[in-house]
């Protein structure tokens, strides 16, 4: 059937704001991996591990502020009559206000570590810019609402400009590594700083958000957004307690090696985050009664990540060694190993933001919440074993078979509440095309690094292209709702 004109500007709109953010994510991922490499250049194994542990603490009370709100307000003002104003103040409010607490405790509760007097001060130093990147995350939700994710990203891209200048300029202006530390971090907490200013005042174009204070409010929007706390504190305790972990129970310069690998594999994941983002609208609005659509939108969104994942692994195994290299210089040879390990993880993370999202949508944040925890227990437990014994190939380790148990768990959720199973019928076409692209890459191993990519990534999309795997119109309807399906249903249907 003949798409309407309703559905042909939503389809319209949303390529042209996916195509936009995600030139502006990769933007930002590329200035954000550019900082990382002067940073390591810069702080060397030991500061760069300090600098790590430093965001990586910080990283555990961000969780704590969260409250489950980013969620919880995309869902509920995706609603058919929402008081969109009313909710999207009330979460930011409760957000802004929590974070400040538990953002001023912070420091004080890094003094009950053993770490050394820079990573207590740098702690201090960083726990400003995680308060304002907490407050402009609930925030994100509004953009997705309207389909006006490039804001984000934009805002992004002007928080990593002023980072990148400011650790350019201490780079060549300060030589002293202990100083050049403390304004490394000082360089985060601007740059969240100019986000925070840049991300508040676009969201006023859309909705009023403004401060309110309402306790009987904020209980109600707690006990809903509660699960979802829990999960994201359990998903924390995987995601980033590694890092804390290896902290507390190796030499600082394994934190360094182990966090350059990280820091390239969370580079590598903002697609599905992107991806995920756009689609959960849709998701809530169609969880409930509409569950073809529901179905649809999530075998289309899974397909899609399948034709990214996929070459991510294969390539990222390939070329681990200069990527490595480019990014944080020869001091850094150990991360080639633990990328390695990472990438898979990386690749796993993919779908694991789908189903995550997915069982949101479904209104099964409890159950969310228990795999989320028994993530957290097998994580710290193998974590517990083999940090001592295998340091940061122990945290890689564990990172990955965490990830994988999670997203499995997920999965079955989702069968079991909506009867829903991603189908994997492009996959051969896909393994060829990637299998093309790591032949090339064998040939393009003396190329430049940045040029193998390039002339790999042809090679997978024109293959996979040609042999039918992937086309225009199997994009663009997506997110693309039938006339029948936008309009109201009627009793009985």
């Amino acid at each position: 059937m003949e798409l309407g004109i309703l559905p042909r500007m939503l389809a319209k709109k949303i390529a042209q704001n996916t195509i936009i953010s995600i030139v502006s994510r990769i933007l930002s991922t590329a200035l954000a991996l550019i900082i990382v490499g002067i940073s390591t250049r810069y702080l060397r194994q030991d500061g760069f591990g300090y600098y790590s542990t430093v965001l990586a603490f910080l990283y555990i009370f961000s969780v704590l502020a969260d409250l489950g709100l980013y969620s919880i307000t995309l869902r509920e003002i995706s609603k058919e009559g929402a008081n969109e104003s009313e909710i999207a103040s009330h979460a930011f409010s409760l957000r802004f206000w929590a974070g400040l607490a538990i953002f001023i405790l912070s420091p004080l509760v890094a003094w009950l570590f053993p770490y050394p007097l820079e990573i207590k001060i740098g702690i201090l130093i960083a726990a400003f810019g995680y308060w304002f990147l907490s407050s402009t995350q609930v925030l994100i939700g509004i953009f997705q609402k309207y389909l006006k994710m490039a804001r984000v990203s934009l805002g992004e891209i002007i928080a990593r400009v002023v980072q990148l200048g400011l650790v350019i300029f201490f780079f060549f202006g300060i030589s002293d590594k202990k100083t050049g530390f403390y304004l490394v971090v000082l360089a985060f907490s601007l740059s969240s700083f100019a986000n925070f200013l840049f991300v508040w005042i676009s969201a006023q174009k859309y909705i009023s958000v403004r401060f309110v204070w309402n306790i009987s409010y904020w209980r109600k929007m707690l006990r809903e957004s509660f699960p979802i706390a829990l999960s994201a504190i359990f998903a924390m305790v995987y995601f980033k307690l590694d890092t804390v972990m290896l902290s507390l129970m190796r030499p600082v310069q394994d934190v360094g090696i182990y966090s350059v690998a990280y820091k390239i594999m969370e580079s590598l994941i903002f697609f599905p985050a992107l991806l995920v983002g756009l689609i959960m609208p849709l998701l809530s609005k169609y969880a409930g009664s509409y569950q073809a659509e529901f179905k649809r939108i999530s075998q289309k969104g899974f397909e899609i990540l399948l034709i990214f994942a996929i070459p991510l692994a294969i390539g990222g195994l390939i070329l681990s060694r200069p990527i490595v290299g480019l990014i944080a210089g020869d001091d850094f040879s150990q991360s080639v190993g633990v990328l390695k390990i990472l990438i898979f993880a990386a690749a796993i993370i993919f779908f694991g933001s789908l189903f995550s999202n997915m069982i949101i949508a479904l209104g099964r944040q409890k159950t969310l919440a228990k795999i989320y925890a028994l993530g957290a227990i097998v994580n710290f437990s193998i974590n517990l074993f083999l940090i001592p014994r295998f340091s940061f190939w122990g945290a890689a380790s564990s990172t990955l078979l965490t990830e994988a148990l999670v997203t499995i768990l997920m999965w079955l959720a989702i069968k079991k509440t909506a009867d829903w199973a991603p189908g994997f019928g492009l996959s051969f076409k896909i393994i060829l095309a990637a299998g093309l692209m790591a032949v090339s890459l064998y040939f393009f191993k003396e190329f430049n690094v940045l040029i193998s990519l390039g002339l790999g990534l042809i090679i997978y999309f024109g293959a996979l292209f040609a042999a039918g795997g992937i086309s225009l119109k199997e994009i663009l309807p997506l997110f693309t709702p039938t006339p029948e399906r936008l309009a109201p249903k009627r009793d009985g249907e």
